[in-house]
């Protein structure tokens, strides 16, 4: 066997190892593919949720601007689903962004970030629930407070007592529950919570956490 021969079973070896990584990224990728079209649909659905909250307030507010109260719940309403809105478009751009034809580290970033801005959206949705949720029936029943709180405080005062301190109570209430679940060690309620909530990353973000431990085995396999 001449230098020749040996030269070309060397590059055949070569090949083959070359053609085994490929094929490894491939299959790895594929699955990274599967996991984050989970987010892009997750994402889509939130921009139409909010697409047709948008809809129905402003027709709530065009053909019921004399109803002080409606008139300035929608606004309100409206700047809190913008955000919302804004929150999941920038989810998908991030999406988007990844591809594999971008270096493992740079996916590794992008996917970060993604994590990130889905624990900050559905915190931000948390923490402003109770707004949501009394803006939204407020609307649909189109109820005029100016009217409707002083007849309650007199024939239900305790109605008007709890629900006004429940809303006020609830947004530090919301920022502690949330700053349990940031803890680094906490007890096993808290646990199951943060396991279930959908408000940490354990929680919200399996999919994403399974992507970059497929980002990992790319890396240590190449390596």
């Amino acid at each position: 066997m001449n230098i020749q021969d040996l030269q070309q079973q060397w590059n055949e070896h070569g090949n083959q190892d070359d053609l085994v990584t490929k094929l490894f990224k491939e299959s790895r990728h594929l699955k990274i593919d599967i996991l984050l079209k989970r987010n892009i649909l997750n994402s889509i659905l939130f921009v139409l949720l909010n697409l047709i909250i948008n809809i129905y307030v402003w027709s709530v507010l065009i053909f019921n601007f004399d109803n002080i109260s409606a008139r300035y719940i929608g606004i309100l309403l409206l700047i809190l689903t913008y955000v919302v809105l804004f929150k999941n478009i920038r989810q998908l751009d991030l999406i988007y962004k990844i591809n594999n034809s971008k270096p493992v580290v740079e996916t590794q970033k992008l996917i970060g970030k993604l994590k990130v801005e889905r624990v900050r959206h559905n915190r931000f949705i948390f923490v402003f629930s109770n707004l949501f949720f009394w803006s939204v029936i407020i609307l649909i029943y189109k109820w005029d407070l100016a009217l409707l709180i002083p007849y309650l405080w007199e024939e239900a005062s305790i109605v008007v007592i709890i629900h006004v301190g429940f809303s006020i109570i609830w947004l530090p209430l919301s920022i502690w529950i949330l700053n349990k679940y940031d803890e680094e060690k906490y007890s096993k309620f808290w646990s199951r919570l943060n396991r279930e909530s959908y408000l940490s990353d354990q929680s919200l973000n399996t999919s994403l956490n399974d992507a970059l431990s497929y980002l990992k085995e790319i890396e240590d396999f190449v390596n």
